[in-house]
């Protein structure tokens, strides 16, 4: 029988299965989490990242400042990246946090993910609105009513902006991008940041061209984290789809395994697992969004490898200990700390 599978966005791509042999495991979509929420396990963590200095908290969930040390392993872990990624040639850009309001609503995180976006506001009046919105911080009261939208989002993932780039032309080739995330998963656990940064390779391609490029990456990334002296597991994996319609859409993305991740049991056995890596066929999705094609006119597909930098960092403090110049020598020149 044909089985539909729904990417994100919302497009499917047909699936010929025998039902009766393919059992396709529940989506899964991690729940925001308060520190009444949190296990001991986390609380401990998160105490001893900060007693460390490690991390600074903030007044707001996930909002952290981060120590030197931290910033050293995420700065070596990202050299190392782009070591790894040297093996084949790349188009290297670093984005910043923001993007245009119209080229984030081509991504299609507004209908797939409205719950993990996040928009920039600012103050556009004169300087009686201005004693106005004064008046009212003085005395405790809300003023951000009076700000206004200003047509940018916080990017949700680092390799959105290329897309955006890349819009009305004819292209192929991989892409090394560096950039910012935002997500609104406020929570305690020091794994789970509202920002974040990714760095990952993106191919422009025909199908087979992508496929056999995520699939490449996919297994040099899990040899890189096991050299770092993590055990890591590939598995599987979805997107956190909103709403009962994501619930087919990420139950589609499993059955096409669209997304496979890279995790550790960073709490041990009993916790969910961490995913530190995800590799993605979007299909035609980006492309058909942005108007992107291949050099000679034909359709184009992408996928991406990428790695959420500051969750392998401590991964990295949570295998080896909190004080990086104990760690294992072969790590130490792994990471040039």
């Amino acid at each position: 029988m044909s089985l539909v599978g729904v990417q994100p966005g919302g497009r499917h791509v047909e699936l010929e299965q025998d039902a009766t042999k393919h059992v396709v495991p529940e989506p899964t979509t991690p729940e925001p989490t308060t520190p009444a929420q949190l296990a001991p396990e986390h609380v401990e963590f998160r105490r001893a990242l900060v007693e460390a200095g490690h991390l600074l908290p903030l007044r707001q969930q996930g909002t952290w400042g981060r120590g030197a040390d931290l910033e050293r392993v995420v700065l070596g872990f990202v050299g190392r990246l782009d070591a790894m990624y040297s093996d084949r040639p790349q188009t290297a850009y670093h984005f910043g946090p923001l993007m245009p309001q119209g080229c984030f609503q081509l991504t299609g995180y507004v209908s797939s993910q409205p719950h993990l976006v996040g928009s920039v506001d600012i103050f556009r009046g004169g300087d009686s609105e201005h004693r106005e919105l004064l008046a009212e911080c003085e005395a405790g009261e809300d003023w951000t009513h009076r700000l206004e939208p200003a047509g940018l989002m916080l990017g949700s993932a680092a390799c959105h902006p290329l897309y955006a780039a890349l819009a009305g032309q004819q292209v192929s080739g991989s892409y090394l991008i560096y950039g910012h995330a935002f997500r609104h998963e406020p929570s305690d656990d020091p794994f789970r940041s509202i920002t974040f940064r990714q760095k990952e390779s993106v191919h422009v391609g025909t199908h087979e061209d992508c496929a056999e490029h995520r699939d490449h990456y996919f297994g040099r990334a899990r040899d890189l984290l096991t050299s770092l002296g993590l055990e890591v597991e590939g598995e599987v994996a979805n997107d956190p789809f909103f709403g009962r319609a994501g619930r087919l859409m990420a139950r589609g993305q499993r059955a096409a395994e669209l997304k496979r991740e890279l995790s550790v049991q960073a709490y041990g056995p009993g916790h969910p697992r961490t995913a530190l890596a995800s590799a993605n066929l979007h299909g035609p999705h980006f492309a058909q969004a942005f108007d992107i094609t291949l050099p000679d006119g034909s359709p184009a597909e992408t996928a991406c490898m990428g790695f959420g930098v500051e969750r392998v960092a401590l991964a990295l403090l949570r295998a080896h200990g909190l004080d990086v110049r104990e760690w294992p020598a072969e790590v130490r020149r792994e990471l040039a700390l």
